[in-house]
């Protein structure tokens, strides 16, 4: 390989403490993203393998065969949203089905460091959680519908939905940023990889054929196996700079104040058919499965408090 001069791949560029101030064992437990520049082509791009959030996401959910690739690569997808959401604090990703599918939806919601998801089953489908559909249509439907909620941190959230009829994720990313934002991209979802390049202002089509046949260039065996530092080399030819590092891992910031405050808005009659003999309701998060107990009565003085201005 052509020794590298103006590249990310010099020096100590990739150890580096990201710029969210991860911990070394946050690091440890966590996965790197990688927003690089393309000078010659007004072009930029994020790079990232989620290894250690397939794991955790995985050994949550129970998952196995095709469709732990497709929840997998939602929550890619997600992290990718939000890498390019200027100031944006939350990203929700939603693919619902159009039609009658195993699976009614998947959620993925990054934010800064972290992200989590879930699979909403159609009713009686569970059993299909092992079953080898490769298709996205096999277990979605198809067109699918992809919806977004972008929080800024004030104001109202944007949203958007947008359908498309593919069964690669990475098509409905393309189309949703072409058609709800404007925004002119190309992207690689394979296995725990994910890369994405996008058009800054100046990049004609001239500029974008670069940055996209230097994509292209990159064979599937390398994007299975190959370093993000070997990946990034194949955009050497035109100048590549790395801009900055984030950590992210799977993560759950649920709790049990968070689920009384959710049962508060319950009816008293509801709320007594959740109850059990001793006066507590347990809870499951659909992110991480975990339980929270509740006693009846805690909720019921939290109904009486007011609710802030």
């Amino acid at each position: 390989m052509a020794e590298k001069t103006d590249s990310v791949m010099a020096g100590s560029s990739f150890t580096e403490k990201s710029s969210n101030g991860a911990s070394d064992q946050q690091q440890a437990n966590s996965d790197q993203l990688i927003r690089f520049l393309l000078p010659d082509s007004h072009s930029r791009g994020v790079i990232m393998r989620a290894t250690e959030i397939f794991k955790q996401a995985n050994r949550i959910h129970g998952l196995n065969g095709h469709i732990t690739q497709l929840f997998d690569q939602t929550l890619l997808a997600s992290i990718l949203l939000l890498s390019i959401s200027k100031g944006g604090t939350r990203q929700v990703l939603q693919l619902n089905a159009a039609a009658t599918a195993p699976v009614k939806k998947i959620l993925s919601e990054a934010r800064q460091g972290q992200v989590r998801a879930y699979i909403d089953w159609a009713d009686d489908q569970t059993m299909l959680q092992q079953h080898d559909h490769a298709k996205l249509s096999s277990w979605l439907g198809s067109p699918i519908r992809l919806s977004t909620v972008r929080d800024l941190g004030f104001g109202q959230p944007y949203v958007s939905s947008i359908e498309h009829t593919s069964d690669f994720l990475a098509d409905h990313l393309i189309h949703y940023l072409n058609q709800s934002v404007q925004i002119k991209a190309d992207i690689i979802l394979h296995g725990d990889l994910a890369i994405m390049i996008e058009a800054m202002p100046g990049c004609d089509d001239e500029h974008w054929f670069k940055s996209v046949e230097c994509m292209a260039k990159i064979p599937n065996s390398a994007l299975e196996n190959d370093s993000l530092e070997t990946l990034l080399a194949y955009f050497d030819s035109l100048h590549i700079k790395q801009a900055s590092t984030d950590m992210y891992s799977y993560h759950c910031d649920c709790s049990s104040k968070k689920m009384m405050r959710a049962l508060c808005s319950l009816s008293s009659d509801d709320l007594s058919s959740l109850a059990g003999a001793t006066g507590d309701i347990t809870t499951s998060c659909q992110y991480c499965k975990s339980h929270h107990v509740i006693n009846l009565e805690q909720i019921q003085q939290g109904q009486q408090l007011p609710k802030p201005t």
